[in-house]
């Protein structure tokens, strides 16, 4: 795998429907499997920086347990107030059973609204 993809989970310790907390140099990213797709996004609720994997997911979507805002995995888009903001969505790989993410920039470019 080129860098700077780095390797953070197998496959088969993310059935479907649920999600793992990674750290990556300390800083903690959420992998998440919809039926089979794997997505990778901050562990960081944008409206009140406050832990996702606190909360759930929600197809796929991943609901913060704190107020309730929904925020779509692909895109990072908020999908409910009161957050306005996206989250960072990162890419990732999935090869021979093994995830692998980017965590070099978000691949959204995620930043505040003005």
């Amino acid at each position: 795998m080129d860098a700077p993809y780095i390797a953070v989970a197998r496959t088969d310790a993310i059935p479907p429907g649920t999600f793992v907390k990674v750290l990556i140099e300390n800083r903690p990213y959420i992998v998440a499997n919809t039926d089979g797709h794997y997505y990778a996004v901050e562990d960081n609720c944008s409206h009140e920086d406050y832990p996702l994997s606190f909360g759930c997911l929600d197809g796929d979507r991943i609901k913060c347990s704190l107020h309730g805002s929904r925020f779509s995995l692909d895109t990072g888009e908020p999908l409910d107030e009161p957050a306005e903001d996206p989250i960072a969505t990162y890419r990732l790989r999935v090869e021979n059973g093994q995830i692998w993410i980017d965590p070099s920039s978000p691949a959204n470019r995620a930043a505040p609204r003005e």
